[in-house]
């Protein structure tokens, strides 16, 4: 293994053909090893939780504020990132508007209440307050740092078709209980509202291959289509090693883009419980064989904005919490050494 710090950069190997991002959070930055694997290897990335709505939303100045409609934000957490990355020439994709997860419950409540079981607010009140948050999110980034974000992750993971068939919404998501279905058209024409000349409009979901799933994302794309509402289908990269399909990764980048959409991998990882010598290998097979399909349908002409690693190292990935076992899902160890998945990624860039 070679360090990362004095190996050739990924994104200059891809810079013809789409971003190379990861997702960092915010001790990264004020950390020099970090700070400097980051700018060498990446010229895109994305909080993995400073900009999700329960890091901006503020509960005592909404109390303070009096307006039912309308909740209160602070930007310390976003602003550190926007800045790391306006200092550093970096491109920022920002993640996420609207979730069902990581927004405070007392944001539903009709009187902001923070109790278990508060009266949830009315659809229209609901909807005020979703376009209230992503105008003043927007507007803050656009002001502030202009010309930054490239792309915002609008609503993420809206569907799950496994609760009951091909388009089922996810029925117990906060937002479909207040608004129904009608959340997800006006998060996005909320984002048409406050987005800047050039940016990018995203829907982002997990299993985004599969082709139950795959299906039922593509008729709400048309859907959104229909008001020209969404530019970009951002296809979450969560992957296994032992079920890792490229092909059917690929059949569903096809699918999105005929749409005329363009395409972003989002949080790419790929879940490896063993660094032996047949793992490792294995790991770089399927990352090599993945980068490399990217690259074919990029030189066709399919637009891809970004491929975005959900960290930096082993050591930052979520899966080793999420799956309960050590994880080795990335290019880099936990001591910033390169690995051979980062040698096959390189390769596949050639």
């Amino acid at each position: 293994m070679k360090n990362a710090l004095q190996c050739p950069s990924l994104f200059r190997a891809y810079e013809k053909h789409f971003r190379v991002g990861a997702a960092i959070n915010g001790r990264m930055p004020a950390d020099p090893a970090y700070r400097e694997l980051i700018c060498r290897h990446f010229n895109s990335i994305t909080a993995d939780n400073q900009m999700k709505p329960m890091f901006v939303m503020d509960r005592d100045a909404t109390l303070a504020r009096g307006d039912l409609s309308h909740a209160a934000v602070s930007f310390r957490s976003v602003d550190s990132l926007l800045s790391f990355a306006n200092e550093n020439g970096i491109a920022v994709r920002y993640h996420t508007l609207a979730w069902h997860n990581q927004t405070p419950r007392w944001f539903f409540a009709k009187d902001w209440s923070d109790a278990e079981n508060a009266e949830p607010a009315s659809r229209d009140v609901m909807l005020a307050r979703l376009e209230n948050y992503i105008l003043d999110v927007m507007n803050h980034v656009n002001t502030c740092f202009p010309g930054l974000v490239y792309t915002w992750d609008v609503v993420n993971e809206a569907i799950e078709p496994d609760q009951g068939g091909p388009g089922l919404y996810r029925t117990r998501s906060p937002w479909y209980r207040t608004c129904g279905e009608d959340f997800l058209p006006a998060a996005f024409r909320a984002a048409r509202k406050g987005q800047a000349p050039g940016q990018t409009l995203c829907y982002n979901d997990y299993n985004a291959f599969q082709p139950v799933k795959r299906d039922a994302i593509l008729a709400l794309l048309k859907k959104l289509q229909a008001e020209n509402l969404v530019d970009t289908m951002g296809m979450q990269g969560h992957y296994v090693m032992d079920w890792m399909n490229v092909s059917l990764c690929e059949e569903a980048a096809r699918a999105y883009a005929a749409l005329g959409l363009k395409l972003q991998v989002t949080e790419l990882d790929i879940h490896c419980n063993s660094d032996d010598e047949e793992h490792r290998l294995k790991l770089a097979q399927l990352y090599g064989d993945y980068f490399a399909m990217l690259k074919k349908l990029s030189a066709e002409g399919i637009g891809i904005e970004a491929v975005t690693f959900w960290g930096v190292t082993d050591a930052d990935s979520w899966l080793t919490g999420f799956r309960r076992e050590t994880s080795y899902p990335l290019l880099f160890t936990r001591d910033k050494q390169a690995k051979d998945a980062y040698d096959a990624v390189m390769k596949a860039a050639e």
